[in-house]
């Protein structure tokens, strides 16, 4: 009678614990590959809403005479045509019905580089919460030679 060659059971289960480790150890490597990807989405999504903010407000800044009004929180920029209106609250910035994602931490208001708590402003600092490589921007009003002589 000639002998089968065959696995034995202990083998079959053997490679079975070390293919069900295996898999176990790549599942958890992918929950912690798609952790990092959802940070990496969120981070992503809050540099784009800052450089939205920046483009935004260094167009109304130069577009518009920039009032603050500290009571209120509120920044308005006001041209004999338009009027555009930001409500900085807690969590989000409101400009005219839109809304921009994003939790300012400090906002400075300067005109002619001196800091201002209300009234005209002619350059604006942020600085946000929870960035890990732009924490902040730097905006101003861009003046040709013809302010400074007049």
């Amino acid at each position: 009678m000639k002998k089968v060659i065959a696995f034995t059971l202990s083998e079959l289960l053997v490679v079975l614990v070390i293919s069900s480790i295996a898999v176990t150890l790549s599942f958890l490597a992918l929950n912690n590959v798609q952790k990092q990807l959802r940070n990496i989405n969120i981070v992503f999504e809050k540099q784009q809403a800052i450089n939205s903010l920046e483009r935004i407000i260094n167009r109304d800044l130069n577009k518009y005479q920039g009032t603050y009004d500290q009571k209120n929180q509120q920044l308005l920029f006001v041209s004999f045509k338009d009027s555009v209106q930001y409500h900085i609250k807690e969590r989000v910035i409101l400009r005219n019905s839109d809304s921009i994602n994003l939790k300012a931490k400090n906002i400075i208001f300067y005109l002619e580089g001196i800091q201002v708590k209300s009234g005209i402003v002619d350059a604006i600092e942020f600085t946000f919460e929870n960035t890990y490589t732009q924490n902040g921007l730097f905006v101003y009003k861009r003046k040709d030679a013809s302010y400074y002589i007049n």
